[in-house]
């Protein structure tokens, strides 16, 4: 399994605008970030992506998206679906009346399909094929379990019901194999029963927007808590926001996990736009693209 992070920073995205805060105006590449979002490629060319915020469109140019099977969105904040008409190139191919094919399908919550249809309601009237618009199937994920997963050519998926703030988000498991990675962004409370689900995945990425505590948001010590609670070996931050460097938040990691006597062979790092994952098994190794 392969994920390129194609975004990780929080819904200003960095630089901010009008901002002149060190992390704003930064030369480490490493310091500017799109609105979250992830490909993840199966080995044998199975492609997805979780969310499609403002940016989608460049991060698909940017990294690359030759084809797109189903898309997954965590919840519907604008900062996570606002690229949704950008799917329009990858839905038309998936809904060409010429060869009998059905629209692409689209994996969230109900909660948030409700809000994606309120949004984006010109997409779900019923008028003529094309016009202008992608050609999307709305599916509820809440009905599927580890023994009733979504699958996606060979890659098998399970939503992680988590809350952000008072709203319901929806983390994501994707399985190929005997390679596990889960992906958990935007939440601030991960329920027990949501905790189970995630143990044991090799790789989990983690919502740590800051050091500072939010009201939605897990802080960089609540998100160490939780990587306490799972039996993982790889970590990474994301949703990450301008009040400190990369190079800053990878020395708080550091004292955060002394404190919390995390062990030293517990890898715990910032994602960042660009950064690639190859997982085989128990291996993770990270790349730049």
């Amino acid at each position: 399994m392969r994920v390129t992070f194609m975004g990780t920073g929080t819904s200003h995205g960095i630089p901010v605008v009008n901002c002149d805060c060190p992390c704003c105006t930064s030369k480490d590449p490493k310091d500017t970030r799109f609105r979250c979002s992830i490909k993840v490629e199966s080995k044998n060319g199975t492609i997805v992506v979780v969310d499609t915020g403002p940016e989608f469109r460049l991060q698909t140019l940017k990294y690359g998206l030759p084809n797109l099977d189903s898309v997954f969105f965590t919840h519907s904040h604008a900062d996570h679906i606002h690229g949704l008409d950008d799917l329009r190139i990858f839905a038309h191919v998936h809904a060409d009346p010429s060869k009998n094919t059905t629209p692409l399908n689209i994996y969230a919550s109900k909660y948030t399909n409700d809000d994606i249809r309120n949004r984006f309601d010109y997409v779900f009237k019923p008028t003529q094929f094309g016009g202008g618009k992608p050609a999307l199937n709305l599916i509820d994920c809440d009905s599927f379990t580890p023994k009733n997963p979504i699958v996606i050519g060979d890659l098998s998926v399970i939503p992680v019901p988590m809350m952000h703030g008072s709203i319901p988000t929806t983390g994501w498991i994707f399985n190929e194999g005997d390679t596990s990675f889960a992906y958990l962004t935007d939440c601030n409370y991960i329920a027990p029963s949501s905790i189970e689900l995630v143990k044991n995945c090799q790789t989990v990425v983690i919502d740590a927007l800051r050091r500072k505590v939010h009201s939605t948001h897990f802080n960089f010590e609540q998100a160490i808590d939780v990587i306490k609670e799972l039996n993982g070996k790889n970590f990474y931050f994301t949703h990450l926001c301008h009040e400190s460097t990369n190079a800053q938040i990878l020395e708080i990691i550091e004292e955060l996990k002394e404190k919390a006597s995390i062990p030293s062979d517990v890898n715990i790092q910032t994602s960042y736009d660009g950064l690639v994952l190859e997982l085989d098994g128990v291996k993770t190794t990270a790349l730049d693209f």
